[in-house]
């Protein structure tokens, strides 16, 4: 075996066994989801007593590196074949760009890569990453009616690392492009909250002319996005992030819709209708024509929303000044991480 490849050594009774340069072979544990980019699962040492090697581990299994045979041709066609080959280069792609993205990058507050290899007999790549047992999605789920949990000390903490860890990432010119609850990884044990899951991000430089596709989910996707902006800057995750915030003082999302409309009615709900001063030359964006079926709109007022909806109180207005500034319809007015 060399030193770049990862050997499955055991598949039997559904249990995989992997070797890693750095941290020798682990066993799988159970799968803890799997996508279109392929699968997470669970893993440990093997035959190891103390504390310290018994910790586990993530390993993030592409799909993507795969070939296609002729078999493959006979059975679909050469078309589909086709097809399936451009998929498997994209993933590829994407899957190479999130590894080189996290060899980069070292913070508290984001995950860490550990190790990764290839796979070349089934030809997967492996990324072995740090193991936190919960999300933010999956935490606040199980404890949105919990008082004791949830409330102004949580938010100020889980505000602070997300931020930290954002900070980090803006300074090394690197955007996360689907910042959500699911995607901050937590131990709730340590209290301590790790910006995970790096497949749509894209490291960027300053020149203005770089174009980024249209990526994200729906519920924190910012206006200039859903207009059809192409040009768009770290004020993307300074929006997601504000979403996130009033998602766990709200106990709802703040903007829950699966499209593009529905999301910006709910914007106009909060904060009226778009114009020239809240939204600079917004006529102009791609996607503006989906907005003029949208009846006229003064909007309530973000920080009347919270208020009115709010599950816990706050010592005074400090919340609703920041999430006032990370929240603004302007991408070049939000306030940065730092």
């Amino acid at each position: 075996m060399s030193k770049e490849e990862i050997e499955v050594l055991d598949v039997k009774d559904n249990i995989s066994i992997y070797s890693f340069r750095k941290f020798g072979k682990l066993q799988k544990v159970e799968t803890l989801g799997e996508g279109s980019f392929g699968k997470v699962v669970l893993a440990k040492k093997i035959g190891v007593t103390n504390q310290e090697d018994s910790k586990e581990f993530a390993i993030k299994i592409s799909k993507g590196f795969k070939k296609f045979s002729k078999k493959t041709e006979q059975k679909n066609g050469p078309e589909d074949k086709n097809k399936e080959e451009e998929k498997a280069k994209e993933l590829n792609f994407v899957e190479l760009r999130e590894l080189y993205i996290m060899k980069k990058i070292k913070h508290q507050n984001v995950i860490n890569l550990l190790d990764f290899n290839l796979n070349r007999k089934d030809k997967e790549l492996c990324i072995l990453m740090e193991y936190l047992q919960t999300d933010l999605g999956k935490f606040f789920h199980e404890n949105s009616q919990n008082p004791n949990i949830m409330n102004e000390n949580f938010l100020k903490n889980i505000s602070f690392q997300i931020l930290s860890g954002l900070n980090y990432l803006h300074e090394n010119n690197i955007i996360h492009r689907d910042i959500k609850l699911e995607n901050i990884l937590y131990d709730s044990k340590k209290n301590i909250a790790k910006i995970g899951d790096f497949g749509l991000s894209r490291q960027f430089d300053y020149d203005l002319s770089t174009i980024y596709t249209d990526v994200g989910t729906y519920p924190y996707k910012p206006p200039e996005l859903l207009l059809g902006l192409t040009h768009y800057s770290t004020s993307f995750d300074i929006w997601s992030t504000g979403c996130i915030l009033v998602e766990i003082c709200t106990g709802s999302h703040l903007f829950g819709k699966d499209n593009a409309l529905g999301v910006i009615s709910l914007m106009y709900e909060i904060f009226g209708s778009f114009n020239d001063d809240i939204l600079p030359g917004f006529k102009n964006f791609p996607n503006s024509k989906i907005i003029q079926s949208l009846p006229a709109s003064r909007g309530k007022g973000l920080v009347n929303y919270i208020k009115e909806n709010k599950k816990f109180d706050f010592a005074n207005d400090d919340f609703y000044n920041l999430i006032e500034k990370m929240l603004c319809i302007d991408p070049t007015k939000r306030i940065s991480a730092k």
